[in-house]
């Protein structure tokens, strides 16, 4: 099994001119998948993206992703 480095807050935030990549929901997406696709947590994509409640993420609903 590989192991995934994920990127803290304060490493994200001490980055200047960080990359924000636009991400579109599709059918069958989870937070749990894109977090592990985009190597960071389920919490920093809620913050990102103001997302409430984990389970509430609608197709077609725009993410933002930061690198």
């Amino acid at each position: 099994m590989e192991t995934v480095n994920k990127i803290s807050d304060d490493e994200l935030d001490s980055v200047s001119g960080g990359t924000r990549v636009p991400y579109v929901v599709k059918e069958g997406d989870s937070l749990e998948d894109l977090a592990g696709k985009f190597h960071c947590t389920v919490e920093q994509i809620m913050r990102w993206n103001n997302i409430a409640d984990r389970d509430q993420m609608l197709i077609g609903q725009k993410l933002i992703i930061k690198f």
